[in-house]
C-alpha cells in the first residue's frame, strides 16, 4: 500500500482506500470475490427481485424496489440464510457453485445462453444474471460459502528461512570470475557472427547451439547474444546479426568500462530471462521489472539465498505480485537468477558489489575496476607452439594473438595455438616475419620452435602470386604483341607481358577490344576454348504501334414502325428486376461504430471476410503501441468492439480490439 500511496495510485479515505480508475481494472474481483448483492441486483427488474425474495423467504416481497433491494441484500448477507438455501441446491450444481465461490465469481454461457442448470441458483439469489449469457455470484454469498474459518491470505514478512552469511572475499572472488567470463563470452559470441535470423524473428536452436560451444552453455549464449544486441554491439543486416562500429569501440575499452556497458544493457533488456529474448505478453514488456525487483530484494537481505535460487520465485511474488503473470513467474525467476549469476551480479546467493552499484545507480565502472583483475599485457609462449595469458588479456595483446594464432580456450586463462595457417594469415595482412617476431618478443620470450615456424612460413609465403586479370591477348607474332605492350595509347589497359605471345589486360574484353581498335589495331574476340566469337552489330528497331480497324456493319433493313413494335414486344416479355433497397449489413454497422478510424473500403473488406469466413490482412496496434501485420480469419464480433479471429501468425485463436485495427487489405 505504501508503494501505491507514493505513486498516487491509491489514497486513504477514512476507513477505506480509494484506487485510481485504471488501477481498479487489476482488482475487478479482489481475492476472487464478485460485486456486492446490492450492486448486482439493482440492475434487475422488480418482478425478478420479488420472485427471488419469495423463493428465499425474504420479508417485504411486496414493497417498492428500494426497500426490497435493501431487504434482499441484508438477507443474502446472513450466513445462516445462505446455509439454509444451500441445503436444497441440486447436487449437480454444487461443484459449480463451489468453484464460483472460491476461484472466480463469474460464469458465462455459450451462444448467448446460460446453462439451464444455473436457473435454480439465479432464482434463489445465489447467482445474479445480467439477462444474457453472464452470471455473477454476489460477494456476500461467496463469503458465506467459504465458511467462517476462511481468512484472506496474508504474509506480513517475506517467506525466508534462516540465512547464512558468506565471506565478502569469497563473494568478490566468484563475482570477478563470472564477470571476466562474461566479457570473454560476449566477445566470443560477437566474433562468431554472422548469426542467421529466422524468418519469423529470433535466433534458431541450431545457431544457439553453435554459439553455446564458444559461450559455455545455451543459457550463456542466449544471454550474451541479447546483451550484445541491447548494448548496440550487434545489429541486423540482411537477415543476419553482424557487429556494429560500436563493437570496435567497446572492444578497445578497459575491462571495467566494457563490463559496465553490459550490466546497464542487462538492466534494460525487454526479453524474458532464459527465453533467448522472447518477449512477454502485452503489458509485461520493456524493461522487464523483475530485474530491478530482484536487486531491491537482495539489497535488503541480511543473508544469502540458496545458490540454486529455489526461494527466488516466492520472494519476487511477495515483493511484486503483479510484476509478471503468475503462470510465468517460476520460469522467469529461474532464468533471471541464472543471468545474474553469469554476470557476477549475484554470487554465493547474495548481491555482489557490482549488483549493489547497479541497483543504487553508482559508478559501476569504478566498482568493476576494483573487482576485475587488471588486463594482462604479457603472454607465456611455450615450446608446444601455444601462448597462455592468465586473466583478461589487454586489447593490444588480444588483437596481436588473435591475428597470428588460433584461440583454443577462454576464461580465467586464455590459450592460443600457433599454426602454419594462422601465421600465414598474419603475413597476408601485411606483417613481415621480422616485424611479427619483434611484436611477439615485446610481450614474452619467444621459444625457438615458434621462431622456426614463423621463418619457415615466411620463406614459403609469396613464392606464388595471384593477380586479377580482366582478359588476355594472344597472337602468333611476338613483335606485334611487343609493339602493343609498348604502345602508350594503351596505357589504360594495364598490359603485362606473360609470355612472348601472351599479354594480360586489367580491363574486360569489350573495353580492351575497343581500345585496341581505337589505336588502329584489328583484334578479334574468341571464347575460352579459342573459338572465334561472331560479333553482329545490334540493329535498332521500334516497337510496333497499335492499329485499329473500323468494322463496317451492314444495317438490317427494317422500317421504323416495325422496329418500334419489335422493341415494345421485347420489353413486354422481359421481367423487370426489382431495384434493391440499400441496407447495411448489421456487422458492417457494428464495425463502423467500433472502428471509426477505418476507411469505408477497409470496413467493407473486414465485413465481407467476417460474413464469408475468409482470411484478411490487418495492420494492428497493440496496447503497448507496437505495430504488427498479420493475416487473420474473422470468426465473430464480441461485445460490440472485440473481433475474435484465427491468427495465422500465432497459429491460434486471438481477440483484437476493433479500434486498434489501422488498415485492412486482401492477403
Amino acid at each position: 500500500m505504501e508503494v501505491l500511496y507514493q505513486r498516487a495510485l491509491a489514497w486513504p479515505d477514512g476507513q477505506s482506500v480509494v484506487l485510481a480508475g485504471p488501477l481498479r481494472h487489476w482488482f475487478a474481483f479482489p481475492l476472487g470475490f464478485g460485486r456486492p448483492a446490492a450492486t448486482l441486483l439493482s440492475a434487475r427488474p422488480v418482478d425478478e427481485l420479488r420472485r427471488i425474495a419469495t423463493n428465499i423467504g425474504c420479508p417485504l416481497a411486496g414493497r417498492p424496489k428500494p426497500e426490497l433491494l435493501a431487504a434482499l441484500s441484508a438477507h443474502l448477507g446472513t450466513p445462516e440464510v445462505i446455509a439454509g438455501i444451500m441445503v436444497d441446491v441440486p447436487e449437480e450444481l454444487r461443484p459449480t457453485l463451489e468453484r464460483l465461490a472460491t476461484v472466480h465469481p463469474v460464469t458465462e454461457g455459450e451462444q448467448g445462453y446460460l446453462p439451464p442448470e444455473l436457473r435454480w441458483a439465479i432464482e434463489h439469489g445465489i447467482l445474479v444474471s445480467d439477462g444474457w449469457a453472464r452470471a455473477e455470484m454476489p460477494r456476500e454469498v461467496a463469503f458465506a460459502l467459504r465458511g467462517e474459518e476462511w481468512r484472506a491470505p496474508f504474509e506480513p514478512h517475506p517467506p525466508l528461512p534462516p540465512l547464512g552469511v558468506p565471506a565478502p572475499e569469497t563473494v568478490a572472488r566468484e563475482a570477478a570470475a563470472a564477470a571476466a567470463a562474461a566479457l570473454d563470452g560476449v566477445a566470443a559470441v560477437v566474433e562468431a557472427t554472422p548469426v542467421a535470423l529466422l524468418k519469423a524473428g529470433g535466433v534458431g536452436a541450431r545457431e544457439v547451439g553453435r554459439l553455446a560451444r564458444v559461450a559455455g552453455s545455451p543459457a550463456a549464449a542466449g544471454l550474451f547474444l541479447e546483451l550484445a544486441g541491447g548494448a548496440g554491439l550487434l545489429a541486423e543486416d540482411d537477415s543476419e546479426l553482424v557487429p556494429t562500429p560500436e563493437y570496435d569501440a567497446w572492444a578497445a575499452e578497459e575491462p571495467a568500462e566494457r563490463l559496465a556497458t553490459l550490466l546497464h544493457a542487462w538492466l534494460e533488456l525487454a526479453g524474458a530471462p532464459g527465453a533467448g529474448g522472447t518477449p512477454l505478453r502485452a503489458g509485461y514488456q520493456e524493461p522487464l521489472p523483475l530485474r530491478t525487483t530482484l536487486l531491491d530484494v537482495l539489497a535488503d537481505l541480511a543473508g544469502a539465498l540458496p545458490r540454486d535460487g529455489e526461494l527466488v520465485p516466492r520472494l519476487l511474488h511477495w515483493h511484486a505480485p503483479l510484476a509478471v503473470p503468475p503462470e510465468d513467474l517460476e520460469r522467469l525467476a529461474a532464468g533471471l537468477w541464472t543471468e545474474a549469476a553469469l554476470l557476477g551480479v549475484v554470487a554465493h546467493g547474495v548481491l555482489t558489489p557490482l549488483g549493489r552499484a547497479l541497483r543504487d545507480g553508482g559508478d559501476v565502472a569504478a566498482v568493476a575496476g576494483d573487482l576485475v583483475v587488471a588486463p594482462q599485457r604479457g603472454a607465456t609462449f611455450q615450446a608446444d607452439l601455444t601462448a597462455v595469458v592468465g586473466g583478461s588479456p589487454a586489447v593490444e595483446l588480444r588483437e596481436l594473438l588473435d591475428g597470428c594464432a588460433v584461440r583454443e580456450a577462454r576464461g580465467t586463462a586464455s590459450v592460443w595455438r600457433f599454426t602454419p595457417d594462422s601465421v600465414r594469415r598474419s603475413l597476408d595482412s601485411g606483417t613481415a616475419a621480422p616485424e611479427l617476431l619483434d611484436r611477439l618478443r615485446a610481450v614474452g620470450s619467444v621459444p625457438q620452435a615458434l621462431e622456426y615456424l614463423v621463418n619457415d612460413v615466411a620463406r614459403r609465403h609469396g613464392r606464388m602470386r595471384v593477380r586479377a586479370v580482366g582478359c588476355v591477348l594472344r597472337g602468333a607474332d611476338p613483335q606485334l604483341l611487343a609493339e602493343v605492350a609498348a604502345d602508350r595509347r594503351l596505357a589504360g589497359l594495364g598490359l603485362t607481358v606473360l609470355a612472348p605471345t601472351v599479354l594480360a589486360s586489367t580491363r574486360p574484353p569489350a573495353d580492351t577490344l575497343a581500345a585496341l581498335r581505337a589505336a588502329g589495331y584489328a583484334p578479334a574476340a574468341e571464347d575460352a576454348d579459342g573459338r572465334p566469337l561472331i560479333e553482329l552489330p545490334p540493329q535498332r528497331r521500334a516497337e510496333p504501334a497499335f492499329t485499329y480497324r473500323r468494322i463496317r456493319r451492314r444495317p438490317v433493313p427494317m422500317r421504323s414502325d416495325e422496329a418500334m413494335a419489335a422493341a415494345e414486344r421485347i420489353l413486354a416479355t422481359t421481367p423487370q428486376a426489382e431495384e434493391p433497397t440499400p441496407q447495411a449489413h448489421p456487422e458492417r454497422v457494428t464495425i463502423a461504430r467500433a472502428a471509426p478510424q477505418l476507411a469505408p473500403y477497409d470496413a467493407d473488406l473486414l465485413t465481407d471476410a467476417l460474413t464469408k469466413g475468409e482470411p484478411v490482412h490487418i495492420v494492428y496496434i497493440n496496447a503497448d503501441g507496437r505495430r504488427s501485420e498479420r493475416v487473420v480469419e474473422p470468426m465473430e464480433i464480441e461485445d460490440g468492439y472485440l473481433l475474435r479471429a484465427w491468427c495465422q501468425l500465432r497459429d491460434d485463436e486471438r481477440v483484437f480490439s476493433l479500434n486498434r485495427i489501422r488498415a485492412v487489405s486482401t492477403p
